[in-house]
């Protein structure tokens, strides 16, 4: 995950990382830890995410994706197989 491009996003859509956290429905203690990449976000989050910062493909891909799946969503997807 590219910790500076989703900080990037989320001020310039105006959101503090208190906002964010209320709308995702978890702390903002929570929320700093998940932006700074310590803790993965969930496929629910992420989802949330990309709807409220309103992220085009290119974005969610620089943002949530590297070479590999993020956990957060590989997880998701082992989980649910």
């Amino acid at each position: 995950m590219n910790t500076y491009k989703l900080k990037s996003a989320r001020a310039s859509m105006g959101y503090t990382q208190v906002e964010m956290a209320k709308m995702l429905s978890i702390t903002q203690k929570t929320y700093n830890r998940k932006e700074l990449g310590i803790v993965d976000f969930n496929l629910r989050e992420v989802t949330k995410i990309i709807s409220i910062l309103k992220l085009d493909v290119e974005n969610v891909y620089a943002i949530f994706f590297n070479d590999n799946i993020t956990n957060c969503i590989s997880n998701e997807v082992t989980k649910n197989a």
